[in-house]
């Protein structure tokens, strides 16, 4: 490695950071710099709490307290960086290796760089401050021996980011290949959510039976009256008063000294379990060295630095011989060989073996026209199709599994008065709608190159708009629909609230179409193939986004007016049992529908005046 070109790579990177914030426009650099500021405050002020908590709060407390404080913060680091770890599955390099094959240059100083910039996210900006802040604060509390909690961190860090990146770096191997790209996506996808989510579902569905906290028995509480009422009563004499009460004192005290020691004795099994799970699993090495330096004792912490620098290192290595496999096309080749046999092949059978076209294409959806009828069945297609798509579509899902889950271990919810069991599903339904934001609220983005069909296509602007609203509709209504069964399984409702449901939601969709088809117009971000993350999403388009996500709560609060105008009215006594909800909410639908093709027509002349400005927006790849 030399240091010349580590310093050249440097200058380039800085460069190309820089030529983005100004090709993103004034606005974009004022918005980012603010960002950028609170985030800075927001990690001095985690470095400050937490180095207050370790100096004060943890300054006396036992070893072990220490590791269950520092496994706490290691989970929630873990799930928030796989959480970002998600968002992009297949890294993105700054400085791609393919383009210094041909130089002089040393590629590992290209790839440190690489490296180095993975590192950068929104999870690691906020925890490694406030683990520093802990670290130091029992450094002062505790004395030199926690000194040794530093590079314990640094080994720990070094195993998380140098594991996320071979793992990116070997599914883009896996990716080199199209047919297999899409699967592996929504795999991945699959498993990394299921498994950042694993704890709340095991804390909802409780698989193990809790002990309940034993009470004293019955029968002391009953002697104790019967006590009090004989000496009230005179049938006893003061010495025997004194007796029997000194023997249900003693009773009561042995009752209390052996719940004590069943529960210490968990307590302790707690303990050897967790420092158990602790020494096993690599990312307990850092707590159960934290542990070791409180107690004096050496291999955990040697573990805990010796065992995260291996495999960082070795992770490193392995990455770095990927990726250079990858750019030298050690991964694609001989593969041209293999697609024109097979592309022989299908063409040397008879026309009657091939399959037909598929039919979904060929529907006739009524109402809508032919030109609607076209963009709807083909955004169906590709979304079913387009991994990007799958994964955010996994959202919506996950959220019911979930949050429904919890909601079948939950007893209090057969407890909600009748008339606030509605809003229950009402919550429901906005969770939908909210875990589908990012796909229709940007639904260009998608799109890339294929936008530039509907700027050359006649179709009018308003088809365009409404066959794409139309298209997410089928998923929409069946994760609402699941959603509404689900909140009736476990807290019905009146048949007529249930079946208001349907209207409602259908309004609440038209009009949430009406503010995602406006954010989709002003403010397009492009998606990369194969991620759901915008890149490079200017200062003004976040800005947008924020005052959306503030906008459509309060559009489709009107929503609920049905269902407080027959309450209102059976408090007062008016037309109490009569269906109100479900027949104003038929209304508020029609209603609903009827501006939704009134305002569809101007936003399609707002499209026809900005389609330019987003083709050049969702075509254009970010350096």
């Amino acid at each position: 490695m030399n240091a010349q070109h580590i310093l050249a790579f440097l200058w380039l990177r800085w460069r190309l950071r820089v030529n983005r914030l100004k090709r993103g426009g004034i606005a974009n650099v004022v918005i980012l710099t603010i960002m950028s500021f609170a985030a800075v405050v927001a990690s001095i002020v985690l470095f400050a709490a937490f180095l207050s908590i370790g100096w004060f709060a943890l300054n006396d407390l036992p070893p072990a307290v220490l590791m269950y404080v520092w496994d706490g913060v290691v989970v929630a680091f873990l799930f928030a960086w796989t959480t970002g770890l998600i968002s992009d599955l297949q890294r993105s390099e700054p400085l791609s290796l393919e383009k210094f094959l041909h130089l002089p240059v040393s590629l590992s100083s290209a790839f440190l760089i690489n490296y180095l910039s993975s590192m950068a996210s929104v999870s690691l900006l906020l925890f490694l401050p406030a683990m520093i802040g802990l670290s130091l604060g029992l450094l002062i509390s505790r004395g030199w021996a926690m000194l040794w909690i530093l590079p314990m961190m640094a080994a720990f860090f070094l195993m998380v980011t140098a594991l996320t990146y071979q793992f990116q770096g070997w599914l883009a191997t896996l990716m080199a290949n199209p047919r297999r790209r899409r699967t592996i996506v929504v795999l991945a996808t699959m498993i990394f959510v299921f498994i950042s989510q694993l704890p709340n579902l095991l804390n909802a569905l409780h698989p193990w039976q809790k002990q309940p906290q034993q009470e004293p028995p019955a029968r002391l509480y009953q002697e104790q009256e019967k006590l009090f009422r004989d000496r009230l009563s005179g049938n006893i004499t003061d010495e025997e008063f004194k007796k029997r009460q000194e023997e249900i004192s003693q009773a009561e005290r042995e009752f209390q000294a052996r719940n004590q020691r069943e529960n210490e004795k968990r307590i302790g099994e707690m303990e050897r379990t967790v420092l158990l799970m602790n020494l096993i699993l690599p990312p307990g090495w850092l707590p159960a060295g934290v542990e070791a330096a409180a107690e004096g004792r050496p291999w955990p912490i040697l573990l805990a630095l010796v065992g995260p620098a291996l495999i960082g290192t070795a992770s490193l290595y392995r990455a770095y011989r990927t990726t250079l496999r990858l750019y030298t096309g050690q991964y694609t080749a001989g593969r041209s060989s293999g697609d024109i046999r097979q592309v022989s092949d299908r063409t040397s059978r008879p026309a009657a073996a091939d399959r037909p076209s598929p039919r979904l294409l060929e529907w006739k959806l009524p109402v809508l026209s032919e030109q609607a009828t076209a963009i709807a069945l083909a955004t169906f297609r590709a979304l079913l199709r387009a991994p990007e798509a799958k994964m955010l579509l996994l959202t919506p899902l996950l959220m019911l599994v979930i949050f429904g889950s919890m909601l079948l271990t939950r007893t209090g919810a057969n407890e909600l008065p009748e008339a606030a069991r509605p809003l229950l599903a009402f919550g429901a339904m906005v969770m939908v709608l909210f875990s589908m934001a990012q796909l229709i609220g940007n639904q260009f983005g998608f799109d890339r190159g294929v936008f530039r069909v509907f700027v050359l296509s006649p179709a009018r602007r308003c088809d365009i708009l409404l066959g794409k609203n139309v298209a997410l509709a089928p998923i929409a209504f069946t994760m609402g629909a699941t959603a509404a069964v689900l909140v009736q399984i476990v807290c019905p409702m009146r048949i007529d609230h249930f079946l208001a449901l349907a209207p409602r939601f259908a309004s609440m969709y038209f009009a949430y179409c009406l503010l995602a088809n406006a954010l989709s117009i002003l403010a397009p971000m492009y998606i990369p193939s194969s991620s759901f993350r915008p890149a490079r999403p200017g200062g003004i388009v976040l800005l947008l986004q924020m005052v959306f996500m503030f906008l459509w709560p309060i559009t489709l609060t009107p929503i609920l007016l049905p269902l407080g105008i027959e309450w209102a009215l059976a408090e007062s006594g008016w037309l109490r049992g009569v269906p109100l909800d479900l027949m104003v909410s038929l209304l508020v639908c029609a209603v609903v529908i009827f501006f939704y093709r009134l305002i569809l027509q101007w936003e399609g002349d707002l499209l026809q005046a900005r389609e330019q400005r987003i083709l050049q927006i969702v075509t254009t790849r970010a350096e």
